[in-house]
């Protein structure tokens, strides 16, 4: 078949017709991995000596399906006989490619019958040089995987991954200022874009136990440890996420959002532990990691929540505000340029028609203050579609624990 080998790393060429590099010239699409390829030489290899008779009604119809799954300022064109090129204005990265694998799936379902993965042939345009486009083989699998809502050993940020890595960093124990007994879990959650259907980001989840009772200590207990017992569980997820920052890098792959103490964050000492850890060099940071701060509410001084903001943008990919479903607290945020804010099922409480208000108002009073707006720890799937009616861009189920008892993805 056309794609029955694995994805190299070798680049290859592909030309462009002068009008589509006019329309790519002087735009970031390229830089932000928007611009894909797509081939149908396996509707091609089938037609055989009758593609020059079949081949206007397969362009038709592959035309159909691109102007079905792209909006109108979305750039699409024939570049060959086989190959089209889709850049998209407001997707990128792993939402780019998932469009692409989405209308390949159905153009080869709808003319072969089947959409084999070997088939779904889907390059990423990296450059333009010389009237040509570089492109970077696309592994369909890593898309097909993202499509996961929950974390699996499949996930793609585990792809590289050794769990004995894993397993070294999550649980933690360590006991309080003030005596208690606490147990750390760590994994993950797929935070998925609600337009798309394919996680774009994987978030880390810490899960802080009471040993003593065996109790999950809530969002609003561990607002009341100490300075010094916050910073150890933001020290031990610093740890933990040096296992999975290598694998998110670059536009292709979900990056990793990573939750913290503004507490923490906002010393000079957690700024540069942050940057200190074993595994999380500033390259890397700035590669694909985002801080999550958790613990940003309608007392936070707008002026050091600016400043500290600043700060964690410069070293790594971005900076997300996690707030309590409190219209107040987003009054801090409107000048602060975080790339996201999100809000956590577990600060949500009372009957389904309160929750699903709440939601509602998260999403409106959120609008226009970040390009992402995340609803986070979902405990069943029937909540993206609020989180979708809301206008939220994306959402996540909560994690489950261990990573060994999760159903495959």
């Amino acid at each position: 078949m056309p794609f029955d080998t694995p994805p190299s790393d070798a680049n290859e060429r592909v030309a462009l017709p002068t009008p589509v590099i006019h329309r790519l010239a002087g735009t970031d699409l390229v830089a932000r991995g928007s611009v894909n390829v797509i081939s149908i030489k396996a509707i091609r290899a089938w037609a055989g000596d009758w593609w020059s008779h079949k081949r206007a009604d397969v362009w038709t119809y592959v035309e159909r399906k691109l102007n079905e799954h792209l909006d109108r300022q979305d750039l699409r064109a024939r570049i060959s006989e086989s190959e089209f090129l889709i850049a998209m204005s407001h997707d990128q990265g792993l939402a780019a490619q998932a469009t692409s694998v989405k209308i390949l799936e159905d153009v080869l379902t709808h003319l072969l019958g089947a959409a084999s993965v070997t088939d779904l042939g889907i390059r990423s345009v990296i450059g333009v040089e010389d009237g040509a486009a570089v492109c970077k083989r696309v592994d369909p699998r890593i898309v097909l995987a993202a499509r996961a809502r929950r974390d699996s050993a499949r996930s793609p940020v585990r792809i590289a991954v050794d769990p004995g890595d894993e397993s070294r960093r999550t649980p933690v124990a360590f006991t309080t200022a003030g005596g208690a007994a606490l147990r750390v879990d760590f994994t993950l959650e797929h935070v998925v874009n609600l337009r798309r259907n394919i996680t774009t980001a994987v978030r880390i989840e810490p899960m802080v136990t009471h040993l003593a009772s065996g109790r999950q200590a809530s969002a609003r207990t561990l607002t009341k440890l100490s300075d010094r017992d916050v910073a150890f569980i933001d020290e031990s997820t610093l740890k933990y996420a040096s296992v999975f920052a290598r694998c998110a890098q670059g536009p292709n792959t979900p990056e990793l959002i990573l939750p913290a103490s503004f507490r923490t964050l906002g010393t000079q000492r957690g700024r540069d532990l942050l940057t200190g850890t074993a595994g999380l060099s500033l390259s890397l940071l700035r590669g694909g990691v985002m801080i999550e701060l958790v613990d940003i509410t309608r007392g936070t001084p707008a002026g050091r929540l600016l400043e500290v903001v600043g700060l964690l943008r410069a070293l790594t990919r971005g900076v997300i505000a996690r707030v309590p479903p409190d219209k107040e607290a987003l009054r801090v945020l409107r000048d602060a340029r975080v790339a996201a804010l999100a809000l956590d099922a577990s600060d949500l409480s009372g009957e389904a028609g309160k929750i699903a208000m709440d939601i509602m108002a998260f999403g409106r009073d959120a609008r226009g203050l970040a390009a992402m707006t995340i609803l986070q720890g979902l405990p069943a799937e029937g909540y993206f579609a609020a989180a979708d009616t809301a206008g939220l861009t994306h959402a996540s189920l909560r994690a489950t624990y261990p990573l060994s008892k999760q159903a495959a993805a």
